[in-house]
């Protein structure tokens, strides 16, 4: 990145761009525009005119060559990519929340994690962030940290056993207390694995996540969102190593009905 090392690279893209978006600029326009004396203008000047980035078309007026126009293209195309992955590292550190009432842009605002989602709402005074973006109620907004604030804590996982079918499936499981912990726990996901277990919670009134339920129960319990996993009994085993590996806690119950 020369253009940002050399004085004189930078003024001399400062002086083409100028030439590029306005034909009829003077030396004189130029060196009010950048606070530089005419004389310090008129040394760059002499400099572009020299090395063919720039030609006269009357006294004290310029147009910028091929050879100009080629040398712009591609330092303002190096600027671009500079800039972009600069870009995308400072909004890497920003947060994506829930607007939980209006916010307006630049408002200081705090935010929190619950049930797995991050939340926002502006407060003038004790806030964590300041708003980057304006947001209804509801929306999504653009959130910049300002203070150290406590990460989300790892969500309840609550496991209810349900037997095979060859052991009577979901006919074993007292549905009715089955959907009174579903219903004790209104935010938390319910996820299935096995027909079996689908089957009970549907007999409880709830469709549950049933495909890819493992990395949905991992991924929910990291971000802080409750989760009741109804598990068929013989894939029990295949889930308690995921979520030990993951160092997720978790409860068993067992809901057996008549």
């Amino acid at each position: 990145m020369n253009i940002l090392l050399s004085r004189k690279d930078t003024m001399r893209l400062l002086i083409l761009t100028e030439l590029v978006k306005n034909r009829d600029c003077s030396q004189r326009d130029i060196a009010k525009k950048f606070g530089l004396t005419p004389q310090a203008i008129s040394e760059h000047f002499k400099d572009l005119i020299a090395e063919g980035f720039v030609t006269v078309i009357r006294k004290g007026y310029y147009q910028v060559t091929e050879r100009g126009i080629e040398w712009l293209t591609k330092s303002v195309l190096d600027l671009y990519l500079f800039s972009e992955e600069l870009t995308k590292k400072l909004f890497s550190r920003s947060i994506v929340a829930l607007a939980s009432g209006d916010i307006n842009e630049g408002d200081e605002v705090v935010y929190w994690f619950q049930d797995g989602y991050t939340y926002a709402r502006a407060e003038k005074g004790g806030g964590n962030g300041v708003a980057l973006t304006s947001a209804k109620d509801g929306e999504d907004v653009l959130i910049k940290a300002t203070k150290w604030f406590e990460p989300p804590k790892k969500g309840e996982i609550i496991i209810v056993k349900v037997p095979d079918v060859g052991e009577g499936g979901s006919r074993k499981v007292d549905i009715e207390k089955f959907r009174e912990l579903i219903k004790s726990r209104p935010r938390s996901l319910v996820l299935a694995i096995g027909v079996e277990a689908l089957v009970a919670c549907r007999k409880a009134g709830v469709e549950p996540i049933f495909f890819g339920t493992k990395e949905v129960c991992v991924e929910a319990a990291h971000q802080g969102s409750g989760v009741i996993v109804a598990c068929t009994e013989n894939m029990l085993n295949d889930l308690l190593r995921k979520l030990i590996d993951e160092e997720l806690e978790f409860k068993i119950k067992e809901f057996s009905g008549t």
